[in-house]
């Protein structure tokens, strides 16, 4: 039975790569304003190789998008010129402005009701590899656990983020539904540890069939609360 379902969220409950984009374009206009030698010195092909050099000091980072984010940008602004306290304290108020807009995403439509119908009979959790945060969006209310790839150091599929969700709520693994679109790093890492997993397939693509298939499929978030009764009816065993 079916006592806690956690949620991915970019691309779950809201669409993420335009507003990530925007917030990329915003911070840069701020550090035109705020830190002129960055684009002045660092042309648009040294700018993306930025990533790459961070990663190839500190490889671990790529689990830490927050701490990868302030990292690309400090060897940025040291490249371009900045000395190294100044390179850093521009580094985190240009994250800060970056966060800010990254946060202005739109809900898919029947998230939050679903989520409110939800939380009546189930504990839900968020767990996510980006940084989007539901307190900053006023969602916090209906989830019990907020885990993140950057407060425990790794992102999914590997197992930390599931258990950290299944420990904080006290469920077991047998008892608990991870829902979200990627199918390997939600389908799959939940599997890894013996979760149910209900595929978000907005855009209807096929299933890579090389991967064990999830427990269920749906297209629209209004029909999750369907399929989860559902599923409880069945106590799961279509796994």
């Amino acid at each position: 039975m079916i006592q806690l379902l956690t949620f991915d969220l970019d691309n779950t409950l809201w669409e993420t790569e335009p507003v990530v984009a925007a917030a990329e374009k915003i911070l840069l206009d701020w550090l035109e304003r705020q830190a002129p030698l960055f684009t002045r010195n660092l042309d648009s092909d040294a700018r993306r190789a930025l990533r790459k050099q961070v990663l190839a000091i500190d490889p671990e980072l790529r689990h830490r998008v927050t701490d990868l984010r302030i990292a690309v940008l400090r060897h940025g602004l040291r490249q371009a010129g900045y000395p190294e306290a100044e390179a850093s304290a521009l580094a985190l108020q240009g994250f800060d402005v970056f966060l800010e807009a990254r946060h202005a995403v739109e809900l898919f439509p029947h998230a939050e009701p679903l989520l409110a119908e939800l939380s009546r009979h189930f504990a839900l959790a968020t767990i996510s590899n980006g940084n989007a945060d539901v307190r900053r969006l006023g969602l916090d209310k209906y989830f019990q656990a907020i885990v993140s790839a950057d407060e425990v150091g790794i992102s999914k599929p590997a197992p930390e983020p599931f258990l950290a969700a299944l420990q904080r709520v006290g469920v077991e693994p047998a008892n608990a539904l991870h829902i979200g679109d990627h199918p390997s790093d939600d389908v799959l890492g939940a599997r890894s540890v013996g979760m149910g997993s209900l595929w978000f397939n907005r855009h209807r693509t096929p299933w890579p069939e090389e991967h064990q298939r999830p427990d269920g499929e749906v297209h629209c978030l209004s029909e999750i609360g369907g399929w989860v009764t559902a599923f409880n009816t069945t106590d799961g065993t279509q796994r």
